[in-house]
């Protein structure tokens, strides 16, 4: 597997930026459009697209929110390589490049309805935090926070 930075025009990543936009319709209905000028990809600070044997396989990316502070978003996995360790690659990935531009904690947020995707942030040392304002309303989300810091950001 190979992760690679890439601008907001990124073929691969706005393809699956789009599919991820189809599951997140399928799962939660209507509210999804609230989100849609929250995900334009050129508000990232850092967009990454995951490849495996040249394939696209994940992508997502990060936004500062204030100087110590940044959101984790647009997590998705191509269903044919989910279950393979990608995404917690890619989001430790992620991690590290927000930490290396001095962010020292993470936010993120996640439909109610992906038990999967909240078992993954768990693992991945971020704990459940009260509703911190996404534009989904606090009925539709969980919301997640993890402290990092330089070089030990993983602990």
């Amino acid at each position: 597997m190979e992760i690679r930075f890439v601008e907001s025009d990124n073929a691969a990543m706005l393809d699956m930026m789009r599919q991820l936009d189809e599951y997140y319709f399928s799962v939660v209905g209507e509210v999804h459009k609230k989100y849609a000028k929250y995900n334009d990809p050129r508000l990232l600070a850092c967009r990454a697209v995951a490849y495996v044997d040249g394939t696209p396989a994940a992508c997502g990316g990060w936004k500062a929110v204030d100087a110590e502070t940044a959101e984790i978003k647009r997590i998705f996995v191509c269903p044919a390589f989910r279950r393979q360790g990608i995404a917690s690659a890619l989001i430790t990935a992620l991690e590290s490049d927000a930490a290396q531009h001095g962010h020292t904690r993470l936010i993120l947020e996640t439909a109610r309805t992906t038990a999967d995707s909240a078992a993954l942030y768990h693992k991945l040392g971020y704990r459940e935090i009260p509703y911190y304002g996404s534009p989904a309303g606090a009925e539709n989300c969980r919301c997640f926070e993890k402290q990092i810091t330089g070089a030990n950001h993983n602990k």
